[in-house]
């Protein structure tokens, strides 16, 4: 199956920027952050804009799916009880030529990438000898490694005195802590001309398959008789269920930093099949004939 890109994005590169970020830098980018509907990138929150990629499966030369007809067509008119009882092939004659039916499928695929903000407080476990500890021009109080008691500066002056009952204290803590976090999630799914998604027909539009890029003007120069099956379901109904699938705020955050939904791949498939008419003593019915396999359809 070919999977076309709609855009490659300098992604990494920001990543990579807002790592190697320094103090001053990183305050900045928590002042300009903002809500998570305030901090949109990506073509997704704009489905309109996208313009899909088409995709036409060549048919089986014609003459050859008409032989394929030719043998079913006695078939068509075979007795409903007495199966055996069938007209002669000379008896069933073919109306005209066949009519081609193109029938849509979709692919769509994206990822949402979210950069927040988030407090948090940290508890840090200390080696048995440490006494006191400052940060930033302040001294902490320690805590005790599992009852959380905090023991502030007079426990200190009490341990410096000779006191030996302070063998608890093992951690201290940093309040106020300001994390830049990560959420990634990419999903896809391949649709039928009902908008329900197919298995069976992505599984097979991704063999080796005789697939032609082609723009709808091109498509009507090919095949100017060509009934185009329309699928019940735009692309910004797509692009709508990719967003359901796949976007979600993070659980806490206090400022969203960059919220990306990219779609990566939006494709129409289009699947040739022919309806060939034959008659018999006035009855009149249509085979449909896969135009690339030459299977039938019911």
């Amino acid at each position: 199956m070919l999977v076309p890109s709609l855009s490659t994005d300098d992604r990494f590169e920001e990543i990579k920027r807002l790592l190697d970020s320094t103090v001053s830098e990183f305050q900045s980018l928590f002042e300009s952050a903002g809500g998570f509907e305030d901090s949109r990138v990506g073509n997704g929150w704009n489905p309109e804009t996208i313009t899909p990629d088409i995709y036409f499966l060549q048919p089986t030369p014609l003459e050859e799916l008409v032989k394929i007809a030719e043998v079913r067509k006695r078939s068509l008119f075979r007795h409903r009880v007495l199966s055996f009882i069938k007209p002669q092939e000379h008896e069933v004659r073919l109306l005209g030529k066949p009519s081609l039916k193109l029938v849509q499928f979709w692919l769509i695929k994206g990822f949402h990438e979210c950069f927040y903000f988030r407090g948090n407080s940290y508890k840090i476990d200390l080696p048995e000898d440490v006494v006191a500890v400052e940060v930033e021009g302040k001294i902490r109080d320690l805590v005790g490694r599992e009852t959380g008691d905090i023991q502030g500066i007079t426990g200190l002056t009490r341990r410096l005195l000779g006191r030996r009952d302070w063998s608890g204290v093992k951690a201290f803590r940093l309040n106020e802590v300001t994390e830049l976090a990560y959420m990634y999630k990419e999903g896809s799914f391949f649709v039928n001309s009902e908008g329900k998604e197919d298995l069976e027909a992505e599984a097979f539009f991704e063999r080796e398959l005789p697939l032609q890029k082609i723009t709808s003007d091109q498509l009507t120069g090919q095949f100017p008789d060509a009934e185009l099956v329309r699928s019940s379901i735009a692309k910004e109904d797509l692009v709508r269920r990719l967003h359901e699938t796949i976007v979600k705020p993070p659980l806490a955050f206090s400022k969203i930093l960059s919220n990306r939904f990219q779609v990566t791949t939006l494709a129409e498939y289009l699947m040739p099949v022919y309806s060939f008419a034959f008659e018999w003593h006035g009855q009149r019915k249509e085979l449909s004939v896969h135009g690339f396999r030459g299977g039938f359809f019911q």
